[in-house]
């Protein structure tokens, strides 16, 4: 996969214009995931566009499934930050196909909220006032453990 920073940019330059309007950040963070600080960015977009008062209810409800998806493929993507042979994993994620990773399913209710560093404890509790309790709590590396492996052996097979 190529780098997903476009030549001759900083990408924290291309989205600053963006602050201000949450549903463009949001784009903007989405375009350069999988670098860590894009989920970050996108995480902070989607909280303040949770927290508008003028949206509507299921409107908030479809932005909380994104911030829980958003955390649980970055915690399959990125977590932990160092990996013994490789370093970043950020280095084995740039090997796996946007498609593959946005389209592991996430479920709340197996992967839980505890192991998502991204989430912030009021992100914790509108999920858990959302949702309910959760019927565990792993890592999305740990639920998605055969996935993460193969494109680790594939990685260090390519070095």
């Amino acid at each position: 996969m190529s780098s997903t920073v476009p030549p001759g940019v900083f990408w924290i330059d291309d989205i600053a214009p963006f602050k201000a309007d949450p549903a463009e950040r949001l784009s903007e963070a989405r375009k350069y995931m999988p670098l860590p600080a894009a989920f970050r960015e996108a995480a902070t977009a989607l909280r303040t566009m949770i927290q508008d008062p003028s949206r509507l209810a299921n409107e908030a409800e479809d932005l909380l499934t994104e911030l829980y998806r958003t955390a649980a493929q970055e915690n399959f993507l990125l977590a932990p930050a160092s990996l013994p042979g490789v370093g970043s994993p950020y280095n084995v994620a740039t090997t796996i196909p946007r498609h593959v990773w946005q389209g592991l399913p996430m479920p709340y209710r197996s992967i839980g909220y505890r192991e998502l560093p991204l989430l912030s404890w009021e992100d914790r509790h509108w999920l858990a006032v959302a949702w309910g309790e959760p019927d565990r709590h792993c890592s999305a590396r740990e639920y998605h453990e055969p996935v993460w492996h193969d494109y680790l052996a594939r990685y260090l097979r390519s070095r």
